[in-house]
């Protein structure tokens, strides 16, 4: 019976080592497959484990059978949802889906004017760069959007370039806001984005804004909100600033400032 497993490591001779030395075998011995090279990333930001794939021979006493496990019953405390009229319905409306312009324009009455061409090529060329030294390979679209300038980034590994929570592209969309105005009077929002992740990522928390405000509003206390960075806390703020059912409120510091939502 053979069984495949996989394994990870900083390089592809560590994750072989790793392997045999959990399987107990020579790694010379070892039959895989690389799966990911893994990447040392540009300044810490993008770096990922090599991954393989290795195959192992398990020998099953002559007196066995292998049998397809049956799928898994339901747990007895299984939710169930709720039908609609088991809740009394709570009026919680939110404004309108957030532009992104909304969220990442500049807050201020004074509006810089449009970005000159010269600095959305230094832009295109200086994410071009990084991504290729953190091993990207992918196109870039750079123009104004009015209240910003977006970086529309096409890759082959989205996923990887946007990262868990959206660290990879945040970080990235910080270094680069800091390069192209470190020597500029001139300042206008660079928005990194990748196939609409930043729009999915608004409705999102939309999404999580509106239920939070109606348990804040049903169960008639103040409900905290998981910690968010600034864009993602206005999102809140924007979309129930209409509600005149609750109010919001940033709290905590760094990385762990969030919005508290309570009813009115």
């Amino acid at each position: 019976m053979t069984q495949e497993r996989e394994f990870y490591a900083a390089t592809v001779d560590d994750a072989v080592r790793k392997a045999a030395d959990e399987l107990g075998l020579p790694a010379q011995e070892l039959a895989y497959k690389v799966l990911d090279e893994g990447n040392s990333g540009f300044l810490g930001i993008g770096a990922r484990d090599a991954r393989i794939l290795v195959e192992t021979t398990v020998t099953l006493p002559e007196d066995a059978v292998e049998i397809d496990e049956p799928p898994a019953a339901a747990p007895d405390d299984e939710v169930v949802p709720e039908s609609p009229a088991a809740e009394p319905p709570v009026s919680v409306g939110g404004a309108e889906s957030s532009s992104l312009a909304e969220v990442f324009g500049d807050s201020s009455d004074t509006d810089p004017g449009e970005a000159p061409q010269e600095l959305l090529d230094e832009v295109r060329d200086l994410v071009s760069a990084v991504l290729d030294a953190m091993g990207f390979t992918a196109s870039v679209e750079v123009y104004d959007a009015g209240g910003f300038i977006a970086v529309d980034v096409a890759s082959e590994d989205t996923a990887l370039f946007i990262g868990q929570k959206g660290e990879t592209i945040d970080a990235l969309q910080y270094l680069v806001n800091v390069a192209a105005f470190k020597e500029r009077s001139f300042f206008k929002r660079i928005v990194l984005d990748a196939e609409g992740y930043r729009q999915r990522r608004v409705e999102a928390i939309q999404g999580m804004a509106h239920r939070t405000a109606r348990k804040a509003v049903r169960e008639r206390r103040t409900v905290e909100m998981p910690p968010m960075n600034s864009s993602e806390r206005r999102v809140v703020h924007l979309y129930l600033s209409e509600n005149p059912n609750v109010t919001t409120e940033s709290e905590g510091t760094g990385d762990g400032r969030r919005v508290m939502v309570s009813p009115s």
